[in-house]
């Protein structure tokens, strides 16, 4: 059974049978020193302070995994949604289900999916809203990351939220401290040039991550590079005028860098049809990138060329995308599948993609991602036992522990 764990605020000692600190460092017999809910040592044996302590059993502490791509309103739309008829024909539907759900049936999916991040290890998550209904429930759940209002359209918003800030400081001081509330442009060929600098002129002032999705279809594509087809066609049916976008552009990260979207704290989320000088665009800007593989192969029949982008020294972090159109929030199922798709992928890699990479693009980095002195002591208890480090890096990431 997976256990999301926080340290109590007195001095504890928690040990199990390995701790990952992070993916290049794994302690066969560790412990964690924690106190007021920080971890004050690491190591093996004897503990430098001694502690109430909290023996989890046999199996691994990790750090807990990062879902840094979510859409949780969309979670009582799982299995839904035709995945094989076209994009927009998925869309379409989509939009469709949703307006039939209604609020209250779209929040109580919502708190499913929520419990479902728990339930399978993740601390983190990055949830993007565009109706607005989950932020409430993300401050209630305890989990840490960003919320982000997401945005689409041709106009500029005139609800922006004042309460931007790295610690919900507008929900009172009861409230999560470790959840960020940024903002987002849905992408460029949804929302309007205009918009998006708009919005990533806000978060920029504010030092606040700034979502963006960015190349995920070939709908996009065309659009984009040439100003027309199916893509304009759908825009136009739902009233918003392209006429003044600036198009056709080189290609979409080509489109967002000549609109200044590009920098260190944008997370550009799925690019399945870059390449490398695309890769050394989005490098060269310090471009925070997350893949949702699963949910590329189910809508496009594509994956992102993330050998590539390690390659080109880019360090991509993973997230689930929507419960529309994939099976599970687990990144466990989302690890296995991309270790599956990419055997020439180093476990430690993709387990930095489920952890370091992900607490780095949401810029919680200082706080969460591996198990280090000063860090948050949040964690997830695994039963994952072998007699090797390099064996268990391969249980975690193939996920073959779960089925034990």
């Amino acid at each position: 059974m997976i256990r999301l764990r926080k340290a109590d605020t007195g001095v504890q000692v928690h040990r199990a049978g390995w701790v990952v600190v992070e993916p290049n460092t794994v302690l066969r017999d560790g412990y964690l020193l924690t106190e007021g809910g920080v971890i004050q040592a690491v190591g093996q044996g004897r503990p430098p302070r001694d502690g109430e302590v909290v023996d989890h059993g046999p199996g691994t502490l990790l750090p807990a995994l990062v879902n840094a791509h979510t859409h949780l309103e969309l979670s009582a739309l799982q299995g839904k949604l035709p995945l094989k008829n076209g994009f927009r024909t998925w869309v379409r539907e989509l939009i469709r289900l949703r307006e039939a759900a209604g609020p209250a049936a779209l929040t109580s999916g919502a708190k499913n999916g929520i419990e479902a991040l728990k339930n399978s290890g993740c601390g983190l998550v990055g949830e993007v809203s565009s109706l607005g209904l989950t932020r409430d429930l993300l401050f209630e759940s305890g989990l840490a990351g960003v919320w982000f209002r997401e945005y689409l359209g041709g106009d500029p918003p005139a609800d922006i939220s004042t309460g931007l800030s790295r610690k919900g400081a507008d929900f009172g001081p009861d409230q999560n401290p470790s959840l960020t509330t940024s903002l987002a442009g849905h992408g460029p060929h949804t929302t309007a040039p205009e918009v998006l600098k708009f919005l990533k002129g806000r978060t920029r002032v504010r030092g606040l991550p700034f979502g963006l999705h960015l190349d995920e279809s070939e709908d996009e594509l065309e659009f984009l590079t040439t100003g027309r087809g199916p893509w304009a066609d759908f825009l136009k049916e739902r009233g918003i005028d392209v006429r003044k976008w600036g198009l056709p552009a080189e290609s979409p990260v080509a489109h967002a860098d000549r609109l200044g979207l590009l920098d260190e704290r944008t997370l550009a989320v799925h690019l399945i049809h870059s390449g490398i000088d695309e890769f050394e665009v989005l490098r060269d800007r310090g471009t925070r990138i997350c893949l949702c593989p699963r949910s590329n192969a189910a809508l496009h029949g594509r994956l992102p060329d993330l050998t590539g982008m390690l390659k080109a020294g880019l360090t991509p972090c993973l997230g689930t995308d929507s419960p529309a159109s994939v099976d599970s929030l687990s990144l466990f199922d989302e690890m296995a599948f991309t270790a599956r798709s990419f055997p020439g992928v180093a476990p430690e890699t993709l387990l930095s993609m489920a952890t370091v990479y992900g607490a780095e693009a949401l810029g919680l980095a200082d706080r969460f991602g591996a198990l280090e002195p000063t860090r948050s002591a949040v964690f997830t208890y695994l039963p994952a036992t072998t007699s090797t480090s390099k064996d268990l890096l391969e249980q975690l990431v193939h996920g073959t522990f779960l089925q034990n």
